[in-house]
């Protein structure tokens, strides 16, 4: 019994870490933003998330000196989120971060 047990909760921890391998190359408008970020000292600290919502996928740009935590959130065409509070509850609820696009430490 013991060993079905652990079976069943290796299976859904398997399933659950799978990523999404259908998610697309980054976009030309993210590539160059990107670039743009690596050298000024602003961007220090800025992390690019990969994230699927309602079957699209979006970029957040999480600057580390901003104070606001969702204001650089893209579609994949690159059109800046308009945030609605119904908009939020929604991404709170079906939102799916995939992976880190890119990321700039401390050095």
């Amino acid at each position: 019994m013991k060993k079905i047990a652990l079976m069943v909760l290796f299976s859904l921890m398997l399933f659950s870490c799978e990523k999404d391998k259908n998610f697309p190359e980054n976009p030309d408008w993210l590539n160059e933003k990107i670039s743009q970020m690596e050298t000024p000292a602003y961007y220090v600290g800025t992390t690019v998330y990969a994230y699927k919502w309602n079957r699209e996928y979006f970029y957040l740009i999480s600057i580390g000196l901003s104070s606001c935590a969702m204001c650089e959130f893209y579609n994949y065409e690159g059109v800046k989120v308009e945030w609605t509070d119904d908009k939020i509850a929604d991404f709170q609820k079906n939102g799916k971060r995939i992976k880190v696009v890119w990321q700039r430490g401390f050095n």
